[in-house]
């Protein structure tokens, strides 16, 4: 698969192809012949005719909103895959249900020795806990 940075700059790359088509049609068509023809001699004096500047201009609109479509795409997954891997990240603490009726024989459990408030505001051993 394909790095997601490589991929933001492919359909950068692409929008900033259709707005410059879609701007200058004519010259982008005149890069485009000598780029594609470079065997040729006197590529630069050709004339795109005129439904072909069009053409170019619909082609550069196209590009353009696939280009930009894409690279807003791209940010939504990227910011949907951050929040789901946030709730999934591990903390560092263990928590510990201590809620009596959880127990099989009633009790408050006692956890690695630490005595456990109940809801009388008393620990296990009948201290009052207020001072």
């Amino acid at each position: 698969m394909i790095p997601a940075g490589l991929r933001k700059v492919a359909y950068a790359s692409i929008a900033l192809k259709g707005l410059f088509a879609t701007v200058a049609p004519r010259l982008s068509a005149r890069v485009a012949a000598t780029m594609s023809l470079p065997g040729f001699e006197n590529t630069g004096e050709l004339e795109p005719t005129d439904w072909y500047v069009r053409a170019v201009r619909a082609t550069g609109v196209g590009m353009l909103a696939a280009g930009g479509t894409a690279l807003l795409l791209e940010s939504r997954a990227e910011a949907a895959a951050d929040e789901e891997s946030a709730g999934s990240e591990f903390d560092g603490i263990d928590r510990i249900d201590t809620d009596a009726g959880d127990s099989p024989d009633g009790e408050t459990p006692d956890v690695d020795g630490v005595d456990v408030i109940g809801d009388d505001g008393d620990d296990e051993d009948g201290d009052s806990t207020d001072e």
